[in-house]
């Protein structure tokens, strides 16, 4: 037995090693890489003759405007026809940076019906610009977990990575397309990694967003990093004027959790006395006005920068008891210690929905 177990061991060693060098280039052939498979896309992209429109999420944050805006213009140095458009109006961090690094905000697209589309920092349909359901989907860059429902009526270029922003990946892009990043696009793509990752601080953050923001920074001739973040966050932070309904749907997204549609804004101030106050007036807001939003459960996170820690709100029936499941908290105080990532937050929250449903 021993000597079978040995033989079928041995042989199936053998068969991989075959397989392996089968893979191997042949006669000065080379197989196809994925760099040979991304080129031939830009060719045959570069064949439309219609425009293709790059576009991130609803409610756009400053993620979503700048990488648009930053992979719009890869692709036309790859003699792609591309243009930026984003789904709302800006918020005041991206204008901010807009108005920094000298860059016009991109116009509004009302509809993708009957559109080339490209789609950034998200892949699902509740989020996307209205008619997405009747575009010509051609690519989505993502760094979003897959809670994905985007359909399309032909295959797509998919690039997906577990990296902190959508322009870390569209930093490695140009990398790849060997092109070089002016000092515009790298200060968009850098100040949209700061404000994805709280100045490198979240989570989410990898050495690929960390290596990606040193070398924009210096293209960008930013001198200071943490002191551009928080000139950011002061306007992000300025909400003099706003309403709260405002305020909320600034940083605003759906998810489904369990066939339970939610809703889930963030929220961010200074200090914790700003927190605090802010937290106080929106959850009177929500309070009196959850049930005009339609949806069965909506959840906000109020974090302030200066010591990273957050207070969550919950609005809906039982949104308080599985949001404190979910993360292991008091229903009576779901203050957060140390700012957790919105995308754990939203799959914790799913993932207990769907564990009492089956219980």
């Amino acid at each position: 037995m021993k000597a079978l177990k040995f033989f079928l061991r041995m042989w199936g060693f053998i068969v991989g090693m075959l397989l392996t060098f089968a893979a191997l280039p042949v006669g000065g052939e080379c197989r196809a890489q994925p760099d040979d498979i991304r080129s031939a896309f830009i060719e045959e992209l570069g064949k439309e003759d219609k425009a293709i429109y790059v576009i991130g999420h609803t409610c756009p944050d400053s993620d979503t405007v700048c990488s648009a805006i930053a992979y719009a213009n890869l692709k036309q140095k790859l003699n792609v026809k591309c243009e930026a458009r984003i789904s709302g109006a800006l918020n005041r961090e991206s204008e901010f940076i807009l108005k920094y690094f000298d860059v016009p905000a991109p116009p509004v697209l009302e509809s993708a019906v009957g559109q080339n589309i490209i789609l950034v920092d998200h892949n699902v349909a509740s989020q996307a610009v209205n008619g997405i359901d009747e575009a010509n989907i051609l690519e989505i860059v993502d760094h979003h977990n897959l809670f994905g429902d985007i359909k399309s009526n032909s295959p797509v270029f998919y690039l997906r990575m577990p990296v902190g922003c959508t322009a870390t990946i569209v930093r490695m892009c140009y990398r790849n397309g060997n092109v070089a990043v002016d000092k515009k696009m790298a200060g968009l793509m850098f100040a949209a990694i700061l404000s994805d990752t709280d100045n490198l601080r979240s989570a989410t953050t990898t050495s690929l967003d960390r290596q990606a923001a040193d070398e924009l920074q210096k293209l960008a001739e930013i001198d200071d990093r943490t002191k551009f973040f928080l000139d950011m966050e002061r306007e992000f932070t300025d909400y003099a004027g706003m309403t709260e309904r405002e305020i909320i749907f600034t940083d605003f997204k759906t998810f489904d959790a369990g066939g339970i549609k939610c809703g889930y804004s963030t929220v961010a101030t200074l200090d914790a006395v700003a927190r605090d106050k802010m937290s106080a007036r929106l959850n009177d807001f929500m309070t009196k006005n959850f049930s005009d939003t339609g949806l069965e459960m909506f959840f906000v996170k109020v974090h302030e920068i200066e010591n990273y820690t957050a207070e969550m709100l919950a609005f809906g029936n039982q949104a308080r008891e599985i949001l404190a499941a979910a993360l292991n908290l008091d229903a009576d105080n779901l203050f957060l210690p140390v700012n957790v990532p919105n995308k754990k937050i939203a799959r914790a929250i799913s993932s207990t929905v769907e564990t009492s449903r089956a219980a």
